[in-house]
Parts: C-alpha cells; structure tokens; sequence
C-alpha cells in the first residue's frame, strides 16, 4: 500500500488537560452559613447561574427532600466547584457549582447534630484559575444547569431495578438496604417495588404524569395491576388522601381500595371468560336488569311452566328459544334467564292465571319479588366485599403481630379479658384445630398444627418483650374465627333460623384494630353503623319496656288502693258503729254471764251454787 505525502505529515490529535483544580474538605455547618454570609467562609458566587428569585417565585437554589435524604445517606458523591473570591470577599471561597448539594449536607448535618449522631465534611474542588474570571464562572454555572439532561424516568426505574435486584442477590443487611434506598430518595418498599415498576408501560407513566397523580414507586406499581378498572385512578388518589388525611402510615385506606379494585378486575376477567365460553356453546347473553319486573325477561328461578313446572337451566335451553343468560353485577355469577318469558308462554310462579285475573295480584307478586332481589342483591354484595376486606385485615394483624417493642396496655387488656372471661367462643376455638391462624400471624408454617415441640421453641427463641405478641396473635385468630365469619356483617342465625343482632363480639374487635390504625373498609364502617343503630333500638325498647313495667306496677298499686277503700265502711259509719259498741254490753261481760260461765265451766247447776252460799233457793 503506497502512503501519500499528506497521509505521512497529518499532525496527531493530542489531548490537552484541563485544570482539575485542587480538593478540599469544608465544614457545612462552620464553614458554610447561607443566612450569615458576613461570617460565612463559603458563600455563593455573585455568578453563579441559580439564583433566588423574588417573592412568590420558585426557589431552585433549596434542595428537595430527595436530595437531602440521599446526602444523609451516602454524603455528597459530586464534588461542587468553588473559587477564590476577590474585591470586598477577597479570602472567601464562592460556589459556582453545586449550591443544592451544600445546602443539602448543611440540612442533613444539622439533623445529625440535633439526633447526637456524627455528619460528614464535604469535599469540594477549587479551581484557583476561575479566581477574577468572571464570564468562564458563568459558563461553567450556566453549562451544569442549562445542559444537564434530567435521567428520564425510565432511566431512574431501570437503575432502581438493578440496585434491588444486587441487594436481593447479596442479602444485603435491613439498614445498608435502607441506606441505599435513601441515596436515590426512595424507601426501602419502593426499592423492593422498583422491579414491578419496571415492567409498567410507558403510556401508563406518562398518564399519571398528565392527570399530576403524585404515586410513589409502590403507588405506580399497583396502580398498573388495576389500570383498566373503571374509575381506578379516582378511587386511587380518594384512597391517597385519606390516609394522609388520617396520618395512616401503614396505607390503609390505599390497601381497602387496591384489595377491592383487583376483586372487581377478578370479576371482569372471570365474567370475560365464561361470555367467551357462552359464544362457543351458541347462547347469547344480555344485559342485567335492575328492575325485572320492567323487562320482558326472566330468570328462570322465577318462572314455572305453562302446566305449572319449574324451569331448569339444562331444559329449558333444549326447549326454548328465548334461552340466554346474564351476569349478577354483586358476583359476576351467571344467571339464566328467558329473554321474552310471556311469549314463549311461560308463567311468573305464584301469579295469577288468566282466567283468574292477574291485575292487583301481579303487581304485590312483583313488588314482592323486587323486594327478594334488592334484598339479595345487597346480601350479594355485601358478602363479597366481607370476604375481600379479610385478606388485607389479616395482613394488618400480621404486621401488629412482628411489633419488636412493648404491647401497649390495651393489647394486653384484651388478652387477659379474653383468657380469664373464659368465654363459649374462646374454649371452643382453643378446643378447635387453632394453629392454622397461628401459623399464619407469627409467620411460622410450623406451627400449623401446634405441636408442643415446636411451641417451646418459639418461647424460647422469643424475646421478654415480645410475649405478649405470642398471646396477642393467639387471641386475634380466635376474633377472626369465630366472630369475623361470612355472616358477621349482618349477625348470626339462631337455631330457630332468626337473625340475631350483630355480635357484641364483632364490634369489639373492629373498633380495636381502627384504634391501632387499622383502615376499616366500606362494608367494615357498615357494619359499625348497623350495630350502633342495633343497640340504640334496643335501648329504645328497654326504655320502653322499662316504662311500660312501671306503668303496670303503677297501675296495680292505684287498683290496690282503690278496692282497700272500697271495702272500708265510711270514717262516720266506723266511729258511730265504734261507740254503738262501747255503750252495749256483750254477751260475755256481766254477772250472769261470769256465772253462767262459772256453772258451765264446773259443770254443777247454778242453785247449787247458792246454797252453797247461803241464799234459798227459788222453791
């Protein structure tokens, strides 16, 4: 290969150096004081790019909380740029670089100072040829600001994903866990959400962006399981707010609303499915009604044939053309129906025959039945929202139940009522398969079963402090089991098949867990307000009972009275009758009578008597 003249005299690039300046460390409490800058041996250069501005103006020279926690945690990882200032702060060092990271060591420093902990120095450079150059200063500023792209978010989740995914591989200790969440201004959770957010497609990111939802990794996260159910990010941010609101750090109120979000994206997939295996079998399916008695359908559970016979759902699609079937909004379960149930001659059960007239009948049969499917309707729903709501309260009593500290005293109230109350509820539960929930709260599969073995162990193993958990944990399966069943909501049945009022029990229970920040749901508040309403009607009809004995009581004592006065001769009757008696004498008083009873009594004749005494006789 033959090399020209030209190729044989090109100059080499050569790379020139930059001054790099020289490093120092500075004292952000000592050395750096924003508010004092006559004392301040580091202030901000009259050049510098960030400036505070005006009243009412962003202020883009104070850190966000993000970089102040991110400082806390790892110091400042970026060195900021100073130089010598000249003129009236000759001596001084100016920042032309790095204003929002100083300030962020000087917050997290004072932190430190008021929790009695160490803080960190800061190392900055400084850049002694910058010292009068008063346009390259500004461009240097300028250039950090103006030039800097922001890492996308994207950028921020990928990064997130890799650090969680390294701290999971290394079992990277709680607190360095915390540490590196910190540094990025993130919690621990977040981190642990970072790989989920990853996956949320960008569309969905920038829809919270554009409606200003302020979601937090694990936020975003959760929202992207539930994105397509109608109404999801109102009820997401409604949910968002009341915990702040309420202070609720544990995202109660977020957990109500997510846990009952999934249950109705479960429902629509479930209904998804079983209308796609309706369409293979040929039947069609129409929309619920709420008013049945408007519609020219039926469900079959109300309707019998023209000879009197029910109708079943096997049947009636071999024999009728108006065969087709729905989906219970409350459940999402099927229901068969006749779409044109007078046409196809089929006859609502318990109506009226033609030939006996079916005008006012018809009509109580229907508001009967409507009646039946608002009531049922609402068991319905209320039934499902009771079962969903438990997995998030079971996982409430889980988080109570790892507390490291001292239960506080009610805790330990409850645990003592309940042992020593010795309640029907409590012995039966204890006598009952018990472990399953213990098991559960305490995180040991071990225990499922209870064996004793495995019981001392978790004594042994268990802290002083922590006893009173152990017990705790034992007595919440014993409200869950027994008095937090499908029926709880609405009260038990007797043996007679009545509803019993809601039990004592059940309000107990949920008023405990809401004093311990526990976020009733929906169904949860419902159900306290149906037993407060209880107990004020009972009260009412004590008091009325109450008022009604005393009525009574009242009355007989007047009736009492009454008939003693009526048996009582009048008070002039009584003292004439008195004194009528007191003039006559009685036929027991007198001589004769004292001798006639002397002769009776001895049983001799009175003439004897007298001559016994010396007086003749009559003869």
């Amino acid at each position: 290969m033959t090399v020209t003249q030209t190729e044989q005299t090109a100059p080499a690039a050569i790379a020139e150096e930059a001054d790099a300046g020289r490093l120092e460390w500075i004292d952000p409490l000592e050395d750096f004081r924003p508010d004092e800058p006559e004392e301040s041996r580091v202030i901000v250069d009259p050049f510098n790019h960030r400036k505070k501005r005006e009243d009412g103006e962003e202020d883009t020279t104070e850190p966000d909380p993000g970089l102040i926690a991110s400082v806390e945690a790892v110091g400042v990882q970026q060195a900021p740029v100073l130089r010598p200032q000249t003129g009236e702060n000759e001596g001084k060092l100016g920042i032309v670089m790095g204003q929002r990271r100083l300030k962020a060591a000087r917050a997290a420093a004072q932190r430190a100072v008021a929790h009695g902990r160490k803080y960190r120095k800061v190392r900055v450079i400084i850049r002694d040829d910058l010292k009068g150059v008063d346009d390259e200063a500004l461009t240097g500023s300028m250039v950090e600001n103006v030039h800097r792209a922001a890492a996308s978010v994207q950028d921020d989740l990928d990064a997130a994903q890799q650090l969680s995914l390294m701290v999971s591989a290394k079992r990277v200790p709680k607190a360095r866990k915390a540490q590196y969440a910190a540094a990025i201004g993130r919690t621990t959770e977040e981190l642990d959400a970072a790989p989920r957010v990853a996956k949320i497609a960008p569309e969905v990111i920038e829809e919270l962006w554009e409606e200003g939802a302020e979601f937090d990794w694990v936020e975003q996260a959760d929202y992207a399981e539930v994105e397509d159910v109608p109404n999801a990010l109102w009820k997401l941010e409604q949910a968002k707010r009341k915990d702040t609101d309420e202070g609720n750090t544990k995202r109660g109120a977020w957990r109500q609303v997510m846990q009952a979000l999934k249950a109705e994206k479960e429902k629509a997939e479930r209904i998804a499915a079983t209308t796609a295996e309706l369409a293979k079998k040929m039947i069609p399916v129409i929309v619920w009604s709420h008013a049945w008695q408007y519609s020219a359908a039926r469900p079959l559970t109300e309707l019998e044939s023209s000879i009197g016979r029910p109708l079943t759902e096997a049947g009636h699609n071999e024999t009728c053309s108006g065969h087709a079937a729905t989906f219970d909004p409350a459940d999402g379960e099927v229901v068969w129906v006749c779409r044109d149930f007078k046409k196809q001659g089929h006859r609502i059960i318990g109506a009226a025959t033609d030939e006996e007239g079916d005008g006012e009948k018809a009509q109580e049969v229907d508001a009967e039945r409507e009646a039946a499917r608002a009531e049922a309707r609402i068991v319905k729903t209320n039934n499902a929202a009771w079962r969903s709501v438990r997995e998030v309260r079971q996982e409430f009593i889980v988080d109570m139940c790892q507390d490291k500290g001292e239960a506080p005293a009610d805790v330990k109230d409850l645990v003592l009522t309940t042992i020593l109350a010795g309640r029907y509820t409590y012995t039966h539960y204890v006598n009952a398969d018990c472990g399953d929930r213990l098991a559960t709260y305490l995180k040991d599969a071990n225990l499922k079963h209870t064996p004793a073995d495995v019981v001392a162990k978790l004594v042994k193993r268990t802290g002083v402090k922590r006893y009173w958990w152990l017990l705790f944990a034992h007595i919440a399966g014993m409200y869950e089991v027994e008095h937090m069943t499908d029926e709880a909501w609405r009260g038990k049945k007797d043996e007679f098949g009545r509803r019993k009022p809601i039990e004592r029990q059940t309000v107990e229970w949920l008023t405990f867990l809401r004093a311990h920040g526990y976020s009733l749901s929906e169904v949860e508040e419902e159900t306290l307000a149906t037993a407060q309403s209880q107990a004020e009607e009972k009260a009412k009809q004590d008091a009325q009972r109450k008022a009604e004995r005393e009525r009574w009581d009242r009355e007989r004592e007047e009736a009492r009275l009454k008939r003693e006065a009526e048996e009582e001769p009048p008070a002039e009757q009584a003292d004439e009758t008195r004194a009528e008696d007191a003039e006559e004498p009685q036929p027991d008083e007198g001589p004769e009578a004292d001798a006639a009873d002397d002769g009776q009594e001895d049983g001799e004749p009175a003439a004897e008597d007298a001559a016994e005494h010396g007086e003749p006789d009559n003869e």
